[in-house]
């Protein structure tokens, strides 16, 4: 069994030693070598002298420009031979036994193609452990909503489940699985890639999971920017739309669409009447850049809609498949501070 552990950097040289340390002690505690890479999307920072001189053993990448999270990544992983891989962000840290804790548990669940832990907000002050995820459920807007979101940890969510997507800040999955599904979609620059990503796994036949007693702390928002940055407000919408035409079905896409045009209405309303302009004009260019991908995504929908093994029924069966109006009742709910767009 061969292992990568693949961190992608872009100007995140504040989060390497934390990152890179832990990534060093989950790795050590396996038989097996594990061979840590980092990216670099042509970071502007120290970041690369600061891997020369302080990690020189670590394998780096240096891309001669930022390609964003999913073509960054894609090019990493096609560079990587290895059969499984971590993908994992500057700002997350892994506890000592997630890699252990996640192949174990995948060596006896052969159809787990991808896997991760629970997630744990990085930053809070406090002695209490609060929650990012353990796991999310698939939206018809095209999201995907992380369960257990701000929560406190108190062991409420301790055993294994399927799950309809893990946040790429930590995740483990087969690379086999990975380029047969083709990878990220390089159009998403940043934000739902992983959603799109465990979608397109589900919909093929694979399986998803959440072993919560693997852990990982996320510093949420430290390299991107928080939730109400225009940046993420602009690339959730036009992924998300990418994603209701990628993947539902007609009847589901169709209500997903209705649900979301009232929804776009209220934020315009929303960003104009609390003077939020540059979130206005991010939300029309991430409208407006999703309809000019339209013949893009209709190719795309047309290779995966022929595969699909599984349907939109089935998936809601699962639990892993929501109205578009749930969805927007737990963005109000989070709001101001959850991590759903």
């Amino acid at each position: 069994m061969s292992i990568a552990v693949i961190i992608l950097n872009y100007n995140g040289q504040q989060w390497l030693e934390a990152c890179l340390s832990a990534a060093q002690t989950a790795t050590q505690m396996l038989s097996t070598p594990v061979e840590i890479v980092v990216a670099d999307n042509a970071s502007q920072d120290n970041s690369l002298a600061y891997l020369q001189e302080h990690w020189p053993w670590v394998r780096v990448l240096a891309f001669e420009k930022n390609y964003g999270f999913a073509e960054g990544y894609n090019r990493a992983i096609a560079s990587v031979p290895a059969e499984w891989v971590v993908m994992l962000n500057t700002d997350a840290v892994l506890s000592p036994n997630w890699l252990t804790t996640l192949l174990a548990f995948a060596e006896h669940h052969p159809h787990a193609a991808i896997l991760g832990g629970k997630l744990l907000l990085g930053g809070k002050s406090g002695s209490q452990r609060i929650l990012q995820a353990v796991g999310s459920r698939l939206t018809d807007a095209g999201t995907a909503f992380e369960v257990g979101w701000g929560q406190p940890d108190v062991g409420q969510f301790s055993e294994p489940h399927i799950t309809a997507s893990i946040p790429a800040a930590a995740l483990l999955i087969r690379r086999a699985t990975f380029l047969r599904l083709g990878g990220f979609d390089a159009d998403y620059f940043a934000y739902l890639e992983d959603v799109d990503l465990c979608w397109r796994a589900w919909l093929t036949g694979d399986e998803v999971w959440c072993v919560p007693t693997a852990e990982a702390t996320h510093h949420f928002g430290g390299t991107a920017g928080g939730r109400a940055s225009p940046f993420r407000i602009q690339w959730m919408q036009r992924n998300r739309y990418a994603n209701m035409l990628k993947h539902l079905a007609w009847p589901t896409f169709v209500s997903g669409i209705l649900t979301s045009i009232i929804y776009d209405a209220y934020r315009v309303l929303e960003f104009s009447l609390t003077g939020q302009w540059a979130a206005l004009r991010a939300l029309a260019v991430g409208t407006w850049a999703a309809f000019r991908a339209l013949p893009k995504l209709w190719a795309a929908r047309q290779n995966i809609q022929a595969n699909r093994q599984r349907s939109d029924a089935e998936l809601r069966a699962k639990g892993l498949l929501v109205s578009a109006y749930t969805a927007f009742q737990e963005y109000r709910r989070l709001a101001p501070a959850g991590p759903d767009g």
